[in-house]
């Protein structure tokens, strides 16, 4: 009869189902990996040093420690709040930077997260091709 399985036989072959182990096992061990880049925020944190602005910036952004040496205190104010701006931003791109080169390493770069962090993606051709797959 049709849909009857004959003895012996299984619904899904064998080969099949040991790919889909191992395709879950190697999912375990990225997902694994990526939780324990949660667990030692400071690898990811960017030191940068201009104008005698010293700053630690973490992904993201967050500024985690600012030092002013003497020489920042010679610059008026308006300066003094560039330099720092300057090297938050430096820090931050360094900083993610670094946490996509991490994520990169822990997915097996099945996703170009430096692309995605620095915005050299084309996400115009990523909704085209999410509306293809919604087809």
């Amino acid at each position: 009869m049709p849909g009857e399985m004959g003895e012996g036989s299984t619904m899904v072959a064998e080969s099949t189902q040991e790919w889909f182990r191992g395709l879950v096992r190697e999912t375990q061990q990225r997902f694994g990996e990526l939780s324990r880049l949660q667990e030692e925020p400071e690898r990811f944190r960017a030191r940068v040093e201009r104008d005698g602005v010293i700053v630690h910036v973490a992904p993201g952004g967050n500024l985690v420690d600012l030092r002013l040496e003497p020489s920042a205190m010679r610059l008026g104010a308006e300066e003094l709040a560039a330099a720092i701006l300057r090297a938050q931003r430096e820090g931050l791109a360094e900083a993610n930077r670094l946490y996509a080169a991490a994520v990169d390493d822990a997915t097996g770069r099945t996703v170009d997260v430096s692309a995605l962090v620095t915005q050299r993606i084309d996400t115009s051709a990523l909704r085209d091709h999410a509306e293809e797959l919604d087809r």
